[in-house]
């Protein structure tokens, strides 16, 4: 477990390792949220399609393709 210390100005470093581990950068975005006493920290998706991507499901891949066949048959 890393731990962080709260600066007087509210601020926490992010530990070296997890910043690597999960590809953080400086610019960044990250989602904060808090439930019963835990706060989470991820980092935000650049895109809608990011966040598909990390998806475990991989029902929506080649759904460009699909989509094309789609509006084919509607021209026809």
């Amino acid at each position: 477990m890393s731990r962080a210390k709260l600066s007087s100005k509210s601020q926490i470093v992010l530990p070296a390792s997890i910043r690597r581990q999960l590809n953080i950068n400086p610019g960044d975005k990250l989602e904060i949220t808090a439930e019963n006493n835990v706060i989470m920290i991820r980092k935000s998706p650049q895109s809608a399609l990011d966040a598909l991507d990390s998806c475990s499901s991989d029902s929506w891949h080649n759904y460009a393709e699909e989509l094309d066949n789609e509006r084919d048959q509607w021209k026809a």
